[in-house]
């Protein structure tokens, strides 16, 4: 069928010159003519394929590549089983996933995470030893529950809900803080892609019932920018947040401005 196709111009365009030719000079000049122009439109109609498919060929391998750089890239870290410590529920969460930068995006999200709580509700801050109370989840529940994994405690955003639902929290390292459970009624994903900057991620707490009290960590905060190797991890630990946290889930999609 392709070949009909190809050959149709050539032979009407042919045959339409033949078909003025012919009648004044006679049958073999009329087929010379005909020969003449179906060759002159071969020739460049042949190179136009060629040119065509040379670059649907380079399309499809760029677009092969791009999927197999995807892939390769694209390889979440598993997210750790929840686990029952001595006084509360809790799970390890990984935040990024870049290896050599994952302690330092992993305390700067405790830290923003604490000061937007702070702002809203009460927050009872620990650190380990530092007045002798047994913390919420205790170093050494971290690093049983860490075992065997690549995430170090300084690696992992620890978020917790105590046995007596009292109190819900997160913990990094060797600090921790803790606020009233169900304090927080909504927890917001949200995933900005790049536009005229590099995107990222973001994250908001709704407190309580009124619609105007939230509070929110915004993507040029966070310390990595919008990228496939981060949207499966990010997400997956925004969810296991709000399912220990028992607060509603839900999502935003928009480009950065």
């Amino acid at each position: 069928m392709f070949w009909l196709l190809f050959l149709a111009l050539p032979l009407y365009a042919g045959a339409k010159v033949a078909t003025l030719v012919g009648p004044q000079h006679g049958f073999l000049a009329g087929l010379g003519v005909m020969v003449a122009v179906m060759v002159a439109v071969l020739i460049p109609q042949t190179a136009l394929v060629f040119w065509l498919g040379g670059i649907a060929e380079r399309r499809n391998k760029a677009r092969g590549d791009a999927l197999r750089s995807t892939a390769e890239i694209a390889q979440p870290i598993a997210q750790l089983p929840e686990h029952i410590g001595g006084r509360a529920r809790f799970r390890p969460l990984a935040l990024y996933g870049v290896d050599d930068a994952r302690q330092d995006a992993t305390r700067l999200v405790y830290d923003l995470l604490k000061d937007m709580v702070a702002r809203h509700v009460s927050v009872d801050v620990e650190h380990d030893d530092s007045d002798g109370s047994i913390p919420m989840v205790s170093t050494s529940e971290v690093a049983e529950a860490l075992e065997g994994s690549a995430l170090s405690p300084k690696d992992a955003l620890v978020v917790f809900r105590s046995h007596d639902l009292a109190w819900v929290g997160f913990r990094c390292g060797n600090d921790s803080f803790r606020f009233r459970h169900r304090a927080v009624t909504e927890v917001t994903c949200a995933l900005v892609h790049p536009a005229k900057g590099s995107g990222g991620f973001g994250l908001a707490f709704r407190f309580g019932e009124a619609s105007d009290a939230y509070g929110s960590i915004a993507y040029y905060e966070l310390p990595f920018g919008y990228h496939v190797r981060h949207e499966g991890i990010f997400t997956t630990a925004v969810a296991e947040i709000a399912h220990m946290l028992e607060a509603k889930l839900t999502s935003e999609t928009y480009a950065d401005a």
